[in-house]
């Protein structure tokens, strides 16, 4: 698991448990009229349990998916197939540059990547809180080794070693794997001494120094929450009071006072200084009202009681850990379901990214290549939907098809003869809700634009002329053809056009603040094999492409996409279906190749 994973999935954690905690706080009065303090104590240790164990199962989704990742294969284009292919320049539609942000080189910062720089402070802050405690822990250890004094008592289990020593302020168990009674010399006299082994074999036989531990590691790898620091106070304070109360349990009311007496004594001799990850007799003045409240008025819990604590505090962790797992597996797991082309299982280790605009009906309705050279120049070739390809099949009805995203990911690498690296597939509702998240983008829309189909639930209507477009009708612009004498070339060319002006518009610092609303915009609406740390650099390559003027971008179209071609009568005829026959062959127009096969025009 990579950093960039643990911090998220902590972070989700983090959420559970200090909802848990915070309903936890709003029933303690309840609680502690309800619950035994063994059952309170249980709960808050279930508090930290659910903000330490990344444990994932798989439930039924709560929440949808960030970006639905589906993991998609190709098969391979075989080597006779394979063409070399140079692109062909085409003439492209210059739109004015929008002035919605202003953006200058003075204030050109470089995009920061702020998950890896969040997930960097939060592993350097987890690491030294950590360091701290540990570094105390074992510094007072040593010191209790040189200075104390082995000794030996009846009742106490021979694994439990005993250490007199005047370092430590109040009786104290310490250490999972060599467990130590630590007892100062106060606490040896033969009025104190049956209380305070009483209390600490109780620590020592529950574990209790096991769940000091866990708040440590929780307070240290949450240590951005304050949540954990209220939960793990609450948590060593049921562990006092559950302790106080199985040892009183069975006393009678005048050794209850005794009991309470030697408490207040080592309190007042206690001296300020605490030391960490272990467990202590002494404590704080209004914790220890609350002990002494439970001491006086210990009762036998009864049976309702204890079923009800049972339920409650299963139901109530077993909701925050179903939470968690929910959470993790909705927006850590998935995000980082495919890592590597290898996972994927067809996409190559280099190559381009293909982009492909889906419409209501499930068409292919945009399709363009990226790819960034090692000169730094970027590359989008763009392939109108009407593309033909073999059987007189359209390229925009492949994703209709089984396996439809493995067909258009092969089509694409052999029409370009580029492998295709990593591939994303989004639908209109996802693109309209993007460029609204983003502030529309700035257009000069070239014509005026009317058009209505309910079939294709199609409704544009843009004035000619520079204009702010919202969501819907940069959709509408994107989508619009029928109006072109040049058809869905010309489209091509508005859709390559509107793309450089969102790069110009949005490429910006100041949009980083929108990548949360962004990334709600496509949530569910996109397929995708790319990880966050894929958007990062796809996103820093766009800025650095914008810092150059944009003058790196070269753009390419496939030229067929309204001028069909027949095949030479050698190789078995065919016309096109824009002359209204059918065909057996349909061959696109090779623009891309080098050694142009042997087409003609239709009607020649």
């Amino acid at each position: 698991m990579k950093v960039m994973e643990w911090f998220q999935t902590f972070l989700v954690l983090s959420v559970a448990g200090s909802f848990l905690a915070g309903i936890l706080l709003a029933l303690k009065r309840w609680t502690g009229k309800q619950f035994s303090p063994t059952w309170q104590y249980v709960l808050w240790v279930g508090v930290l349990l659910v903000m330490v164990v990344p444990v994932s199962v798989k439930v039924p989704a709560l929440v949808q998916p960030l970006q639905e990742k589906q993991v998609v294969q190709t098969v391979p284009l075989p080597a006779e197939q394979t063409v070399t292919e140079q692109p062909a320049p085409v003439d492209t539609v210059e739109a004015p540059a929008g002035e919605i942000l202003p953006f200058t080189e003075e204030t050109a910062l470089p995009p920061v990547p702020w998950w890896d720089v969040l997930a960097f402070v939060w592993i350097l802050g987890a690491l030294g809180s950590l360091g701290y405690r540990l570094t105390g822990y074992f510094r007072f250890s040593r010191h209790i080794r040189r200075t104390g004094k082995p000794m030996e008592l009846a009742g106490v289990p021979k694994r439990l070693r005993v250490y007199e020593t005047s370092a430590a302020v109040s009786p104290m168990v310490m250490g999972i794997l060599r467990p130590t009674l630590i007892l100062p010399e106060t606490a040896l006299t033969e009025s104190r001494l049956p209380y305070v082994l009483r209390h600490e074999l109780v620590h020592y036989r529950r574990g209790d120094i096991f769940w000091r531990w866990l708040a440590v590691l929780a307070t240290s790898i949450h240590w951005f929450n304050p949540m954990v620091y209220v939960a793990a106070a609450q948590m060593q304070e049921a562990c006092e009071i559950s302790c106080d109360w199985c040892v009183v349990r069975s006393m009678e009311q005048a050794k209850r006072d005794d009991y309470m007496r030697v408490i207040l004594e080592l309190l007042a001799e206690a001296m300020a200084k605490k030391q960490i990850l272990t467990t202590q007799m002494a404590s704080e003045k209004k914790q220890l009202q609350r002990r002494f409240t439970m001491i006086r008025n210990q009762k036998p819990v009864g049976v309702k009681k204890l079923l009800l604590s049972v339920c409650v505090g299963t139901a109530l962790l077993g909701a925050a850990w179903l939470t968690g797992c929910t959470l993790r597996e909705t927006y850590v797991t998935k995000e980082q379901k495919v890592e590597t082309a290898d996972e994927i299982g067809g996409l190559a280790e280099e190559g381009s990214l293909l982009f492909v605009g889906v419409d209501d009906r499930g068409s292919a309705d945009a399709i363009f290549t990226y790819e960034m050279s090692q000169e730094g120049k970027a590359t989008i070739y763009s392939i109108p939907r009407d593309t033909f390809i073999a059987d007189g099949q359209r390229i925009s009805t492949l994703l209709a098809e089984e396996n439809g995203d493995e067909k258009m990911i092969q089509t694409v690498s052999e029409i370009t003869a580029r492998p295709v690296k990593d591939y994303v597939r989004m639908d209109l509702t996802a693109v309209e809700a993007v460029i609204d998240a983003l502030g529309g983008v700035t257009f000069t829309v070239s014509q005026d634009m009317d058009y209505d189909d309910p079939y294709q639930n199609l409704s544009i209507h843009l004035q000619a002329g520079e204009q702010t477009l919202s969501g819907k009708d940069a959709v509408g612009l994107l989508r619009y053809r029928k109006g072109y004498p040049e058809g869905d070339l010309k489209r091509v060319e508005v859709q390559q056009a509107f793309l450089m002006e969102l790069f110009r518009q949005k490429c910006n610092p100041a949009y980083l603040k929108e990548i949360p609303a962004v990334m709600d915009a496509i949530k569910g609406h996109v397929t995708t094999n790319l990880i966050a740390e894929d958007v990062v650099k796809y996103g820093e390559e766009l800025y650095h492409l914008k810092q150059n003027g944009m003058d790196a971008v070269e753009m390419y179209t496939l030229r067929n996409g309204d001028m069909y071609y027949e095949t030479a009568q050698e190789e078995g005829g065919g016309m096109s279906l824009f002359a209204g026959q059918s065909a057996d062959v349909l061959v696109r127009d090779d623009t891309f190749a080098t050694e142009q096969p042997a087409l003609v025009p239709v009607g020649q």
